[in-house]
């Protein structure tokens, strides 16, 4: 079966449902944490690489991995995966009421990595908003692309809400 695919089949045992897939493959569990985050980072399908931003906000919990996942990556992918979670970290600040209505009792607060590879650093102040589109500014001189990058952060915590909120209001409406 292909890695793709049962990668997304393993976000669907975490909740994160809204990457569309191309067969009907069902997992009754996931990878350890480390190995799931790493092997997200790798996939060469950017809305695949994305979802990790998704896993950090709907289980905070596996922050607690990432630095084991950092060990698993190449120079490039550890970067990457750096990238993705201060985008999820600052994400989190910004939609933190609406994420707290669904991550109830996983709910805790993403912190700054404790190292990173010095590649690139946030301005020390400003707000959520402002800081993700220097981060975004900062990815797009590293890949060297026209990428929106703040934008694709964005889309991957708005594909995750809106799917959560009309699972709710399917549940609430049987």
């Amino acid at each position: 079966m292909n890695e793709e695919e049962t990668l997304v089949a393993e976000l669907e045992c975490l909740e994160i449902r809204y990457l569309s897939r191309q067969t009907a493959l069902r997992v009754t569990q996931t990878r350890p944490p480390d190995a799931l985050l790493a092997d997200l980072i790798r996939q060469p399908s950017a809305r695949v690489r994305t979802a990790v931003i998704a896993v950090l906000l709907a289980h905070p919990e596996y922050a607690a991995a990432v630095p084991a996942a950092l060990q698993r990556l190449s120079l490039q992918e550890r970067l990457l995966l750096e990238f993705f979670y201060t985008a999820a970290m600052l994400l989190q600040r910004e939609y933190a009421e609406r994420l707290q209505h669904f991550v109830v009792t996983r709910w805790r607060w993403l912190l700054p990595l404790p190292e990173t590879t010095g590649a690139w650093t946030l301005p020390s102040v400003g707000s959520s908003r402002e800081k993700l589109a220097a981060l975004g500014q900062a990815q797009r001189r590293w890949t060297q692309t026209a990428v929106n990058w703040s934008g694709t952060y964005e889309n991957v915590v708005r594909h995750l809400l809106h799917h959560w909120e009309l699972e709710e209001q399917w549940k609430t409406s049987l």
